[in-house]
């Protein structure tokens, strides 16, 4: 998913590379508090927006229903009312979404694409801004199942990784072990549980 998508488009997008890097003043972890439609207002549905210099991902979730929502600086219009507070307009002025920044997420900013069996990167992503993370596995074309995602924050000192929201309900509130290394300019390594252990391609990593 591009960062010039529009804020209307609401579901079916991939974690892609952005175009030229996101200004500073997007970057970090946004969540939903407001959606306005023509069909209606939204202030309960979860949503969160993740994103790095190049890369974006996000998930939003209503119940047992989830999506990959479409939010960053491609909108029509964006209004900063605070720093950490953006406005964004559709096309048409009828479609609306209100952003906040989460303070703990400001800091680093890391993209990690797994490794295969033969140290080649794979569409699976993870993106991180300070202590939260998305992880993003792809999909199978073959049997259009859709992408399975999970939002989590990492506490660093107590090594663990616990999973706020993922499309799968069921792993709500887990918690895993968590270590995440660079080992070199383009690999890292995760030891910990919840199937991320492995190596990894790094493709951005700030720690600004």
């Amino acid at each position: 998913m591009q960062t010039r998508d529009p804020v209307e488009n609401d579901a079916g997008h991939a974690a892609s590379p952005a175009p030229p890097p996101t200004p500073a003043a997007y970057q970090g972890v946004w969540a939903r508090t407001l959606l306005e439609t023509p069909g209606g207002r939204d202030t309960h549905t979860w949503a969160r927006w993740v994103q790095t210099a190049r890369w974006q991902a996000s998930l939003a979730r209503d119940g047992a229903k989830s999506a990959e929502c479409a939010p960053g600086p491609g909108a029509a219009r964006n209004v900063f009312q605070t720093a950490d507070r953006v406005m964004q307009f559709g096309v048409d002025e009828r479609h609306l979404a209100v952003w906040e920044r989460l303070p703990d997420s400001q800091g680093r900013r890391i993209v990690l694409a797994r490794r295969d069996r033969q140290d080649r990167p794979t569409p699976e992503l993870l993106l991180l801004c300070g202590d939260y993370l998305l992880h993003r596995a792809p999909g199978s074309r073959h049997t259009a199942s859709p992408s399975a995602l999970r939002f989590a924050r990492i506490d660093a000192e107590r090594g663990v990784c616990t999973i706020e929201r993922a499309s799968d309900p069921a792993l709500d509130g887990l918690e895993h072990t968590w270590h995440l290394q660079r080992l070199g300019l383009d690999l890292a390594r995760i030891n910990g549980g919840g199937g991320l252990d492995g190596a990894w391609e790094v493709l951005e990593w700030s720690e600004a």
